[in-house]
């Protein structure tokens, strides 16, 4: 029931100019990787307008440009190629020349995700072409936290990130790698320092591990297998989500616990991995903040409770109501967002004895209730307003 999403095939293009990106002198190898990982660092702490977890876990390639405003018929812009090797692993930086074509000086940062693998050969042989779309709609998570499947096979997603937003572009152009770069070798070395290097790495690796919150899976944790015993904490699930591979890196920090959130039977809320990070606990639904309950609430699983409590503590369903209240209130969740792990996945997880129905009825009315207050303040308030003085 923990099954964390795998990362599959896509291509990531970036570029920046003032604010983000760097000066027309300042593009020399060190600087471009420099403005890259300060780019990349910047998008992962944003908390809103970002790009659907779905989208970066398609990736296998990224590309980040400093583009340099300018006006001529043509520009030619230098950046930085990173393939992906695995899931958490980008080999050493290559560099590359984006030829652009067109007039328009670009105001912020251009982002082109090639979704197919020929995307990444046609760059690897030397010559990626960026066609302009005639339609620039693009998946974000505002719009379209799960972006449906003809946008993930698209051939390429162009973003546009300019004044803190991204919205969609028609940029088009060539991408080519540098001739030295056909020997690994040369890619990086005697040009930076590992310093610089390791730090661009671990910049893209957050990033592409960072997800802003759409929605809640409710799961229970069932006993450990091999133990024959429920966790007694985050300790016990992280130790063993670690045996399972579900480790995550997210701005330097290692994490293995799949869930973001675990309930103990005495209602006591301790936090997984952060609420920013991606998840692993739901294939497909990642970017779904995962809440586990201690306990094993299936009737076909643990009939008699030998392996721990058959249904949920009132304790833990009043810390499970509060903190879906909060996480609700702090991503804009809508209550239809708010799901069992069963409903999206093969499994009998969180039970049948989960009082599910409940919970959607106590969030629902919770929300009711705060509503009717602010309707109540804003009528005060205005009456406040019209009483003469």
């Amino acid at each position: 029931m923990l099954i964390r999403a795998a990362k599959a095939t896509m291509f990531f293009l970036a570029a920046s100019v003032v604010g983000c990106g760097l000066k027309a002198k300042t593009t020399e190898p060190a600087s471009l990787l420099k403005s890259s990982t300060r780019l990349f660092e910047h998008l992962s702490r944003r908390s809103e307008n970002t790009i659907p977890d779905a989208v970066l876990n398609r990736t296998r390639c990224v590309v980040v440009i400093p583009a340099i405003a300018a006006r001529t018929d043509h520009l030619k812009l230098r950046g930085v190629a990173t393939f992906r090797e695995t899931s958490d692993q980008w080999n050493t930086p290559s560099f590359i020349t984006f030829e652009e074509d067109g007039a328009r000086a670009h105001r912020g940062d251009l982002l082109i995700f090639i979704l197919q693998d020929a995307g990444v050969g046609a760059l690897r042989s030397g010559r990626l072409q960026i066609r302009a779309r005639k339609h620039s709609a693009v998946p974000l998570v505002s719009t379209t936290p799960l972006p449906s499947q003809d946008e993930l096979t698209a051939d390429l997603l162009v973003y546009e990130y300019a004044a803190g937003v991204l919205s969609g572009s028609s940029a088009s152009g060539v991408v080519r790698l540098d001739d030295k770069n056909v020997d690994a070798s040369n890619r990086i070395h005697g040009e930076v320092s590992d310093k610089i290097n390791n730090k661009y790495l671990s910049s893209v690796v957050s990033f592409f591990n960072t997800i802003m919150p759409t929605g809640i899976v409710i799961h229970h944790t069932a006993i450990i297998p091999g133990e024959n015993a429920l966790p007694r904490n985050e300790r016990d699930v992280d130790k063993f989500h670690q045996t399972r591979g579900f480790e995550i890196t997210c701005s330097g920090h290692i994490y293995h616990v799949a869930y973001h959130y675990l309930i103990l039977p005495d209602g006591h809320v301790q936090a997984g991995r952060p609420e920013r990070c991606e998840g692993a606990h739901a294939e497909g639904y990642n970017s779904y903040l995962g809440i586990a309950l201690v306990g094993d609430f299936s009737s076909e699983d643990n009939p008699t409770g030998k392996k721990g409590p058959t249904s949920p503590s009132e304790k833990q369903m009043h810390s499970l109501v509060h903190l879906c209240l909060r996480l609700m209130d702090r991503y804009n969740i809508p209550l239809q967002h708010i799901m069992r792990h069963s409903d999206i996945s093969s499994t009998r997880c969180p039970g049948d004895r989960f009082p599910f129905n409940s919970l959607l009825r106590q969030l629902q009315d919770a929300q009711s209730r705060r509503i009717a207050i602010h309707a109540a303040a804003g009528l005060l308030w205005r009456n406040l307003w019209a009483v003469p003085f």
